[in-house]
């Protein structure tokens, strides 16, 4: 009799994870790795912190035909209770160089003062929610710094370690929790600001395993957006042009920011929906553009329950974990919210949050 040994692709992978001596570990729990401490297993989960490793793994889960997700710190993503399938990474990387120590013009002033206009008309809430202007300052005048970060570098440390430095711009992004490689991803803002506006150049990983540097400028970018949500590149460094400016006046600015972001609930994913345009909130003669406002004063959804979701007492644009909080429980007020916006102002909010491992029937009506 002839027998048929047929090995699965997951089995595969972790044979060539082995033979490579990259650690993993199997069906490992998740939630303890986002700030929503929500969601299921990996079939496989690898911590990675050499370059060579991570071309390897990347490799051979391409071959094997198996989804890769890179998890970063996990800090604005709503995970499955299903967990997520195939191979999760998650990177160790913690390098910061500083490359020109003396100072030199790097970008030109104009082009800093579009950007930084663009990021105020986006973003701009003038009523107590993350109040930012009265913080807001000028850098353009003073001398560019060039630094390159890992993107496993977690990002408080980055602008903590920086303002040490002397180097300043990255203070507007203090008390947001993440890596550099997620901050890069998601084009994150802070207070007027994103991060496009100081970011020079990315290194990336292909799918192929190919590493190259690509310009800041030569891809797109947007409110909370960027480029690298619709490639499978994966950000290994990013180069940014930053400031030789006033160390106090940055450090003030870090910990004054850090301190207000701390309204943000411990078991929440960040601001779990967009702000409308300034044109929409004028247009509905609202006195902030911030959806936390609109949940809170509009759609008076502060404080609703489903299970062991909420939206938060302390900030209407979060929903947290209560503590027995379930993907679903998520949705569940994430729909409601969709539903009463479109009910009451025709406007359909748009996810500041990431879902993963969830089918696209799931989530069909979210997007």
């Amino acid at each position: 009799m002839i027998y048929s040994i047929i090995i699965s692709p997951l089995s595969s992978l972790k044979t060539k994870l082995n033979e490579a001596g990259i650690p993993f570990k199997e069906n490992f729990p998740l939630a303890p790795l986002n700030s929503f401490k929500i969601g299921g297993p990996a079939d496989l989960f690898a911590d990675i912190s050499d370059m060579q490793l991570l071309k390897i793994a990347l490799i051979a889960a391409k071959e094997l035909q198996i989804p890769v997700t890179i998890l970063g710190w996990g800090s604005n993503v709503l995970i499955s209770d299903n967990g997520l399938r195939g191979l999760v990474l998650r990177l160790k990387t913690n390098s910061i160089k500083i490359l020109n120590r003396t100072g030199e013009t790097l970008v030109s002033q104009g082009e800093t003062e579009k950007k930084t206009v663009e990021a105020r008309l986006i973003h701009f809430e003038p009523d107590k929610y993350y109040s930012f202007t009265d913080l807001d300052y000028d850098e353009s005048d003073k001398p560019r710094i060039q630094v390159e970060i890992d993107a496993g570098v977690a990002l408080q440390f980055a602008i903590n370690y920086l303002i040490e430095q002397g180097i300043t711009g990255l203070q507007w992004f203090s008390g947001i929790p993440g890596t550099i490689g997620g901050a890069i991803y998601n084009n994150i803002h802070g207070g007027l600001h994103f991060l496009s506006e100081y970011l020079e150049s990315i290194e990336i990983l292909t799918p192929a395993g190919e590493q190259d540097w690509i310009a800041a400028k030569s891809i797109k970018h947007g409110y909370d957006y960027s480029i690298f949500q619709e490639s499978k590149d994966i950000i290994i460094k990013g180069k940014f042009n930053l400031y030789r400016g006033d160390k106090q006046k940055a450090k003030n600015t870090s910990i004054t920011w850090a301190t207000r972001k701390k309204l943000q609930p411990r078991n929440s994913a960040g601001c779990a929906f967009q702000n409308i345009t300034l044109e929409q909130s004028k247009q509905l003669h609202f006195k902030s553009n911030g959806f936390g406002y609109i949940i809170d004063k509009i759609l008076n959804l502060k404080g609703t329950q489903i299970g062991g979701a909420r939206i938060s007492d302390k900030h209407a644009a979060f929903i947290e974990n209560t503590g027995n909080a379930t993907a679903e429980d998520v949705l569940a007020l994430i729909r409601l919210v969709i539903k009463k916006s479109i009910e009451k102002i025709n406007i359909k909010p748009k996810l500041e949050i990431f879902l993963l491992g969830f089918s696209q029937e799931e989530t069909v009506d979210l997007s």
